[in-house]
């Protein structure tokens, strides 16, 4: 468990760097009144199933539960929906308060603000039972780990959301936001070209 953690922080630290830079790539509004509140989001039954042919998750699998299957069901259903515009919101905003030298005060930043904040607080509830019942400690070591492929991945997903809403309520600066964000995107990026969420 922990030479698997510590190549995780190792794949995070490298990522970082790159998805710092490549997010004044991504599609964002043009405009702070182009944030649109996201409707909140219903899971519903489908045929998918987890992968559990990736190493370690194959050796877990007698550790999966039921539980476990519809958590990342429906939170890669959550992902499939809205993360993109999700995250489309958050760049385009972080762009915009910099663009107002981080003045929070700036006409349309603070009514940005609150709508990609209940955003994230709207997506981060909806998924934070489900990560939690995806991440899971380890016996008799008490590590975290999730035994299903990139449950691990939705937990970080989920926790980056509410730091990024936390900071944007303490009308931080864009670029103490930033870490957050990028972080968030990798993890993103993870579960995106993993393909553990495709016909969720």
């Amino acid at each position: 468990m922990v030479l698997h953690w510590n190549s995780g922080l190792r794949r995070i630290g490298i990522a970082l760097g790159a998805a710092a830079l490549s997010l004044g790539t991504l599609a964002s509004p043009a405009h702070a009144d182009e944030v649109a509140s996201l409707p909140p989001f219903q899971p519903h039954p489908s045929d998918w199933q987890p992968n559990y042919s990736v190493w370690p998750t194959s050796l877990w699998q007698n550790r999966v539960t039921p539980e476990m299957v519809d958590a990342q069901r429906e939170s890669c259903q959550w992902f499939n929906a809205q993360y993109d515009q999700l995250m489309g919101g958050v760049y385009g905003f972080q762009k915009f308060l910099g663009q107002q030298k981080d003045v929070w005060t700036a006409p349309g930043v603070q009514g940005a603000g609150n709508t990609v904040i209940a955003n994230l607080d709207q997506s981060a509830t909806f998924l934070e039972p489900r990560a939690h019942t995806l991440y899971i400690i380890n016996y008799p070591d008490q590590s975290e780990y999730s035994p299903l492929y990139n449950g691990d991945s939705i937990y970080h997903l989920w926790y980056q959301f509410t730091q990024i809403s936390d900071k944007m309520k303490r009308k931080l600066p864009a670029g103490q936001i930033n870490a957050n964000i990028a972080t968030a995107n990798v993890y993103g990026n993870t579960i995106r070209d993993s393909g553990v969420c495709i016909d969720a």
